[in-house]
């Protein structure tokens, strides 16, 4: 089966509650995404989204994400659907970096593979380990008390696993994590720290010792994994490596200097699914825990993930990123609950066994492209 057109959408998803905010005073009021369609010659489409947070996250931004769409549509016009190896390694031949339009790519040829094969992607990615998984839900800097409302609101909606954005003052940051660690439901599992490369070594060490007592991870708080190797030699708490992983070489010099416990995998930032899953065999081959996670998005973002999620490992698995359900203002399939795909409920993602992602995406939705080509 051959492709007949790549079309690419340029979808702007709203912030829940309005606003978001991470450290270094980046705050966003909406999610630039952006989704490709790969269509074959029978007609069939595949969908994959991927988003950046903005433009200061990842190594690239809404704009350069299109136009690496764009740039690699020729190649990808050429490939095989059921050769996702072959599609992921040449678009790395042709381009260097710029991996989140790669991802949008790639994920959306799976959608497309497993529809194709009448599978859904979970199978084709090495068989299902779990058919549901626990949801973290990010709560966004700010003062503490309004840290310990937003986890209440959550927690009334069923989530038991958390990653608190800091990377403020040190110290302000660990008065955040104890008034919530104060609020959290008794059966919560997880908590994670999240720094997003906020802080030096000095500030890390300070949050450490100031965050005494209280059951966390610590998520990527310096910029490099030499970093990360100074703080272990100080550091009680499990460290978990999100910005500073982009690859297999990552992670592997991660573990040479043994800096790490756990990884937060995100699709967008790795190049998509298959990038992702090698870097999944890796960690769990090496011991470390894996965390899911996408740079915001919706219904594709949590199917894309759910799909991963479904063939990792349950103890080896620390919770997934989800963009669906009642607190989330946007979805691919239009207004109300959604139809298709995987399901939310009381903090828990049921994977869908439908072919490809299993998402019915309305594309009246994503309105009209920013370009197609065809063969």
């Amino acid at each position: 089966m051959k492709l007949d057109r790549v079309t690419c959408y340029a979808v702007e998803i709203p912030a829940k509650d309005g606003s978001y905010t991470m450290s270094r005073n980046r705050v966003l009021r909406s999610f630039p995404s952006t989704v490709v369609q790969v269509t074959a010659e029978d007609g069939t489409s595949g969908f994959g989204e991927a988003c950046t947070l903005g433009a200061n996250y990842l190594d690239g931004f809404p704009g350069s994400a299109r136009a690496t769409v764009r740039e690699l549509a020729p190649f990808v016009l050429q490939c095989d659907p059921l050769e996702p190896n072959v599609l992921a390694d040449g678009m790395d031949s042709l381009v260097i970096g710029h991996l989140p339009g790669k991802a949008a790519i790639d994920i959306a040829m799976w959608d497309l593979r497993g529809k194709l094969l009448n599978l859904p992607v979970a199978r084709l990615l090495g068989g299902v380990k779990q058919h549901s998984f626990g949801a973290f839900q990010a709560i966004s800097l700010g003062p503490p008390a309004d840290m310990a409302a937003e986890v209440t609101r959550m927690a009334d909606l069923g989530f038991r696993r958390w990653q608190l954005k800091l990377g403020d003052d040190p110290l302000g940051d660990a008065r955040r994590v104890h008034t919530v660690a104060d609020m959290l439901p008794a059966d919560s599992a997880l908590l994670t720290s999240d720094a997003n490369r906020g802080w030096t070594v000095a500030d890390t060490l300070r949050f450490i010792r100031a965050v005494a007592g209280v059951d966390t991870y610590l998520e990527q708080p310096c910029q490099t994994t030499a970093e990360l190797a100074r703080v272990r030699k100080h550091c009680p708490l499990p460290i978990m490596i999100d910005e500073g992983a982009k690859d297999a070489t990552d992670i592997l010099g991660a573990l040479a200097v043994d800096s790490i416990d756990a990884i937060n995998l995100k699709l967008t930032r790795v190049g998509g699914l298959t990038k992702a899953a090698r870097i999944r065999d890796l960690a769990e081959a090496s011991g470390l825990k894996v965390m899911l996670d996408e740079p915001q998005g919706a219904d594709l973002a949590t199917a894309a993930l759910a799909q991963l999620a479904a063939t990792i490992d349950p103890q080896n698995f620390l919770g997934t990123g989800c963009f669906i359900g009642p607190h989330m203002p946007f979805s691919y399939q239009g207004p109300g609950p959604a139809k298709s795909g995987p399901q939310f409920d009381e903090g828990i993602v049921r994977w869908d066994d439908a072919p490809g992602l299993g998402v019915t995406v309305d594309q009246d939705v994503l309105g009209s492209p920013v370009f197609q080509l065809t063969r």
